[in-house]
């Protein structure tokens, strides 16, 4: 099984957290257009955190000095692809961005309030197999990274509560 890692990076505008998500480039072969976070697979030699940290500077432009590692959120996964995914949440201390736009089309910023304030729904994929989606204006996030926001909500909240 092939092992990937994400980034869940965290920031702040406005004193109010939000979470930063891609529309992965149209040209690519694997997911091309979904709404994703940075990531990838880890290469021979790297550890999963480092793997996350360098798909984050290459796909956005956000160097690890811009960066704080808050910890791995507790809901490693396997995606439908048989990959397995370690998502780390990152608080991001710059707000300048780079796009690789062989990688990425677009940037979006997402609020916590939006997020926790819209219901995941549950869908159902060709293959018979359930997920969940998020719709938002302009946006629908589904598969994985809907799984891996439920599942940063849930901490988040949980967090918060306490």
């Amino acid at each position: 099984m092939r092992k990937s890692s994400v980034c869940v990076p965290l920031i702040y505008i406005q004193d109010e957290p939000h979470l930063v998500l891609i529309r992965r480039s149209r040209k690519l072969r694997r997911h091309p257009g979904q709404i994703s976070f940075p990531g990838g697979f880890v290469e021979q030699g790297e550890t999963d955190l480092e793997a996350a940290l360098r798909e984050l500077q290459e796909e956005i432009g956000v160097s690890s000095e811009c960066t704080e590692v808050l910890g791995v959120l507790p809901c490693q996964m396997v995606a439908l692809t048989k990959t397995q995914i370690t998502p780390f949440l990152i608080l991001l201390k710059c707000n300048e961005f780079r796009l690789n736009h062989g990688e990425v089309e677009e940037i979006y910023f997402v609020s916590i309030d939006a997020l926790r304030d819209t219901p995941c729904e549950t869908i159902e994929m060709p293959n018979g197999v359930q997920t969940c989606r998020y719709r938002l204006p302009g946006l629908i996030i589904w598969g994985a990274t809907a799984k891996i926001i439920t599942c940063f909500l849930q901490d988040y909240l949980k967090e918060e509560a306490q």
